[in-house]
């Protein structure tokens, strides 16, 4: 006999979304962390930051423009998002900030030649194949372009040209949750447990197993708990699946498994460096900084000064964006700079970086050294083993199958009659990579759970009714 109606793997936002699709079932979710939020994680005071910094998930993308995000939060939850009005960016050259007619000028070149979908492309033709020669006249135009690289999480070198931009994720408005997505999670967990759900922390989960005959699944964590249950959802993130996930019995259709094989999952670090006060220019006018490389040596480069000095960087300054201002930077360093870096100590990092800082923004007399640093480590964390899923790659399975954008459809679809479901940022084609992928998959599969569960109970009725009339 089942204990509970279902059990949810993963206590991020996706299997919180789901949980809270359910708030009448009996459902035990199981995190391997001993956290909530998964790739969601708010550094606050505790690392000596004086306002909250989000470290994965960070901002609702269009939050005017219809994410749904933006409900939950806003109107659900009853929780504040922040919206910076009016901030400035400067954009930095080899020879110092570019004057703003010049960077208007570049942006509006680099418009011109946005990437979009090549259909009848050759598989083998990537992104950087297709765009990179038609801007190799101007180093900054190429520079610019490799910032797709940041939130991809791989080189323009693997990102596949014939479905280029291919998904339509929510864009426009950028809105920060106060008190960060840190607060989300935690109101979504409380509103879980109201229900009377359960969150079991530090539960690994090594097996998942269905029989069929009595319709159930069980699951089995590395300590040797087993939780039995009509249904189960996993929000195990892909770069798991695909490296090291729990056994399944019976084993998981080979659709599935080659579409996890051939996608990729992005590689993006953020370094954080909080001072006694801010140093840059203009830091009240000033909300960002977009660092061009200094040279083209490529971002596998031995040291960390080299790694930066050929890396686009884009900096955030929350003295300008931050609802209370405060004197913190955040760095975004992703694909292949990412993973070199990775290979670096945190204290390294953040001492080359702020030195970097320093050489690349030349502030007039003598610069703080940062009281607070933190450099994020999702490549190695062993339950997140990167960022995000990326965009299609030119990549293929040992079945012989391409790429496609139907790989986020196979990942998504339930199995075993629907007993084992799978929701995450990576079973959503539109919206694959973002918090809003997250939540929308979630939302998706515990509706369909919901249903089934129904379904289950009607069943249920009809047997014991013919039952009683058996004996009658």
């Amino acid at each position: 006999m089942a204990k509970y109606d279902t059990i949810i793997i993963g206590a991020g936002m996706s299997g919180l979304a789901a949980a809270r699709q359910l708030p009448h079932a009996r459902i035990a979710i199981l995190e391997a962390r001993t956290r909530l939020g998964g790739r969601i994680l708010t550094a606050n005071g505790n690392l000596g930051l004086k306002e909250p910094v989000d470290l994965g998930g960070s901002m609702v993308h269009g939050y005017r423009e219809g994410n749904p995000v933006a409900a939950l939060i806003t109107r659900e939850l009853g929780m504040e998002v922040h919206i910076p009005e009016g901030a400035k960016g400067l954009v930095y050259g080899p020879e110092g900030p570019l004057a703003e007619a010049d960077a208007t000028s570049l942006f509006a070149t680099s418009a011109q030649n946005a990437f979009t979908p090549q259909p009848g492309t050759s598989a083998s033709t990537s992104v950087a194949d297709h765009l990179l020669p038609k801007l190799q006249h101007d180093p900054k135009l190429v520079a610019l372009a490799r910032t797709a690289e940041i939130g991809a999480g791989v080189p323009l070198e693997e990102q596949s040209a014939k479905f280029g931009g291919f998904e339509k994720g929510f864009k426009g408005t950028d809105g920060f949750p106060v008190g960060g997505y840190g607060e989300v999670v935690a109101n979504l967990a409380s509103d879980v447990k109201a229900s009377g759900g359960e969150i079991h922390f530090g539960a690994v989960v090594a097996a998942i197993e269905d029989d069929s005959t009595a319709g159930v699944v069980t699951v089995t964590t590395e300590a040797g708990q087993a939780f039995t249950a009509k249904s189960v959802i996993s929000t195990i993130p892909h770069a798991v699946l695909q490296a090291r996930p729990p056994r399944f019995s019976p084993p998981l259709p080979a659709s599935f498994t080659s579409a996890v094989e051939r996608m990729r999952t992005g590689a993006l670090e953020k370094i954080v460096l909080s001072y006694s006060s801010a140093w840059w220019p203009a830091p009240k006018e000033n909300g960002s900084f977009l660092l061009l490389p200094l040279e083209q040596t490529g971002s596998s480069s031995a040291s960390l000064d080299e790694l930066f000095a050929s890396t686009t960087i884009p900096v955030t300054s929350f003295e300008r964006i931050g609802l209370t201002p405060h004197p913190t930077l955040l760095a975004y360093v992703g694909a292949t700079a990412a993973r070199t870096m990775s290979k670096f100590s945190a204290d390294d990092i953040t001492a080359a970086f702020h030195a970097y800082l320093v050489k690349r923004l030349a502030p007039p007399g003598t610069v703080p050294s940062p009281t607070a640093q933190i450099v994020t480590t999702w490549l190695s964390d062993p339950f997140s083993l990167g960022a995000t899923s990326a965009p299609i790659t030119i990549t293929s399975s040992a079945d012989g199958d391409e790429s496609t954008p139907l790989d986020y459809i196979l990942v998504s679809r339930p199995a075993w009659q629907g007993r084992l479901g799978f929701a995450g940022e990576h079973t959503d084609l539109d919206n694959h990579g973002s918090v809003a992928g997250a939540f929308i998959s979630g939302r998706r599969e515990g509706q369909r759970v919901k249903e089934l569960l129904e379904r289950l109970a009607a069943d249920e009725v009809l047997e014991e009714a013919a039952r009683e009339k058996a004996r009658i």
